[in-house]
Order: C-alpha cells, then sequence, then structure tokens
C-alpha cells in the first residue's frame, strides 16, 4: 500500500520486541520487511540501543545492544516510528542512549518514549498517513535502577508500578504456599500519561500506546496491565500494544478498543539463559484505520528471528497453526475471538 495516496484503506501493523545484535542488517526482517513497507503506518519496540559508546550499567543481568549500523534493517523494512521506552535501552548508559537516539535520527526514524529529560522522553511522534493523523506514544513499567527519565535526567518514559504478595492459605498450615499477586500503577504515572494521551488526542486523529511491562516468561496479563490499557482507553488512545514479556499474552478488547497485552519477540539475537520454544512464537497484528479507530484486525503467526530474519508461517498447520490457537485460548477469557476466516486469522470481539 502507499504511504502517501490517501485514496487507498489506511492501514497499520505492528510487531512485537525487536533486538539485534548482527554483524549485518541485510535481509534483517526477511520476507516480513515487505509487509512492513506496505502498510500505511508500522512501528514496534526497538527493544536495545544501536550504540558502540557507553559502559555496562552496574547490577545489570541481562544485557543487549546492537550497532549503530543496524538501523539499516529498520530503514529497510520501512518503519514508520519505534518506541525506545525499555528495561534495555540504557544498558550501557546515558553516551549509549544518545547515540542511538542520534543514529535514529540520522536514519528519519521518528521515535518515542526515551530522551535527555522528562518532556523529552514524554514527546510523541506524529504523523500524516493517508489522510489521517496518528500518534505514538510509549511507556515502560520495566525500570532497572538508572532507566526513568526525570526533570533534568535522561533515560525512558516511566510508569512506575507497586506489586504486593498475599498469602494464599494459612502459612503455619501451609507453609511456603504460592501467594496472590497484585500490582497497580503508581498513581502519579498513571495520572501524566492518561495526560499525555489526552493532549495528545486533541490534536491528531488517532493515539498508539505502547507499553513495556508484565513480567518476564509469563503469560498471564496482570492486574496493572488492564489497569494501564484501559486508563489510556478511557482517555482516547485508539489502542495499546505491550511488549517484554518474550512470550504470548492475550488480547482484549475495552469498550471496543484493543488491547494487545504481548506479540512475544519478532528479533532477538541474544538468547537468555531462562528462554524456551515459547520465546520463538510471535504475531504481527495488523488491521484498517480511520478516524473512529481501528478495524478489521487480524494477526499473522511467525517464528522470532534468532540471528537471522523471523519467518512467515502459516495459521492452518504446524508452528503457525500452534500460535493461532495459544492466542485464541490466551484471549478468550477476555471475550475476544481468534477466528481462521477465508485464510486469514481475525481478531474480534465476541458479539
Amino acid at each position: 500500500m502507499n504511504k502517501k495516496n490517501p485514496q487507498r484503506a489506511v492501514s497499520f501493523l505492528t510487531g512485537g520486541d525487536i533486538a539485534p545484535d548482527r554483524t549485518s542488517a541485510k535481509g534483517m526482517f526477511g520476507s516480513l520487511a515487505k509487509l512492513f513497507r506496505g502498510s500505511d503506518f508500522s512501528f514496534a519496540n526497538l527493544e536495545n540501543a544501536l550504540s558502540t559508546r557507553g559502559e555496562l550499567m552496574k547490577g545489570k543481568a541481562t544485557k543487549h545492544r546492537g550497532h549503530p549500523s543496524l538501523v539499516a534493517g529498520l530503514v529497510d523494512a520501512g518503519f514508520d516510528a519505534v518506541g525506545i521506552a525499555n528495561n534495555h535501552l540504557l544498558d550501557f548508559g546515558v553516551p549509549s542512549l544518545e547515540e542511538t537516539m542520534m543514529t535514529l535520527r540520522r536514519a528519519r526514524i521518528p521515535f518515542t518514549g526515551a530522551g535527555m529529560d522528562m518532556e523529552e522522553a514524554r514527546a510523541p511522534v506524529v504523523l500524516e498517513r493517508g489522510g489521517l493523523s496518528v500518534g505514538l506514544l510509549a511507556y515502560s513499567s520495566v525500570l532497572p535502577q538508572g532507566h526513568a527519565a526525570g526533570p533534568e535526567e535522561a533515560g525512558v518514559n516511566p510508569l512506575r508500578v507497586r506489586t504486593s504478595y498475599t498469602p494464599l492459605r494459612n502459612l503455619d498450615e501451609y507453609p511456603a504456599s504460592e501467594p496472590v499477586i497484585h500490582s497497580w500503577a503508581v498513581a502519579e504515572d498513571l495520572a501524566r500519561m492518561k495526560e499525555d494521551v489526552t493532549r495528545l488526542k486533541a490534536e491528531v486523529d488517532l493515539v498508539f500506546v505502547y507499553q513495556h511491562w508484565g513480567a518476564s516468561m509469563r503469560h498471564e496479563a496482570h492486574e496493572h496491565q488492564r489497569e494501564i490499557g484501559q486508563a489510556a482507553i478511557d482517555a482516547g488512545a485508539c489502542a495499546v500494544f505491550g511488549g517484554h514479556q518474550h512470550v504470548l499474552s492475550a488480547i482484549e478488547f475495552y469498550n471496543g478498543r484493543p488491547i494487545v497485552h504481548c506479540t512475544g519477540n519478532l528479533i532477538f539475537d541474544e538468547v537468555e539463559p531462562f528462554f524456551t520454544e515459547a520465546t520463538l512464537q510471535t504475531f504481527l497484528l495488523g488491521g484498517q484505520m480511520d478516524k473512529d479507530g481501528l478495524s478489521d484486525l487480524h494477526l499473522i503467526p511467525c517464528r522470532c528471528g534468532v540471528g537471522g530474519a523471523p519467518r512467515l508461517l502459516s495459521p492452518k498447520r504446524g508452528e503457525g497453526r500452534a500460535i493461532v490457537d495459544m492466542v485464541r485460548k490466551l484471549s478468550a477469557p477476555y471475550g475476544t475471538e481468534v477466528a481462521l476466516r477465508d485464510g486469514e486469522v481475525a481478531v474480534s470481539p465476541l458479539g
């Protein structure tokens, strides 16, 4: 689809977390590049810095970084914007963040979700696509020490979360038994996000929000995710997209608008010791958009790219069918239908 032709239907396409660390950007997205280039508005989360500067931050158990030349892979795939609010962007400190922002600017890829102070980290991406004005904001609830931006401090756009653990049973009778986990957004940060979304919605037709949230290697959507996602939609967002968990999670609809809790890893070149076969499952989510919101949502099952390009999978068989079945199972409790129709996997609220 021609990104500059307003006469065509206006489409969007997004995918999972992107963390490249390889010797060459050539063919980084493989056959998926054509899909992203063919969409009017394509975006994703850039999970690591693209830099050779800085030193590993003290206390970082997991670290990810790629060479600045790898930005060519994002350019080749035609990404219109990236979110950079996540827990790996500052693995190598502020110099690495600075070079990443400079690299993206030189490549003319707009970004949101981090900056040299809070004001810059909050600043949205605003684009015109097919006669529509589209805005993107990005936040992270996963915040290693020193990663959050402040009034005069570089970092990512924070949306802090608090957690409590309540015993499920009498611990005298059932010692070491599992707890009930509760999580909620810090009120000040939640109010700031709602303010950002409301302000941006007054300026553009559609607001997309990206959230780095949830618990690593956990499929379930936690309380804070639903609280944040629903608050963003109440404030005016047309959709909320999440990542960080490394595994698939649910798609739910709130007031008819999607909250996509996690699409998995799209490209993740450094394999963590705790990764499993489930971390190779991922999907793209696309659809149409107009001033009223999103429609005709569909998912495209893929296999994560590890040192190579991600691969498109058939939704009818094998790995692709397993991904569709998993998303269907995870999403059903939220009243979401995931159905194969005419070779396409449609995603919609029941009823």
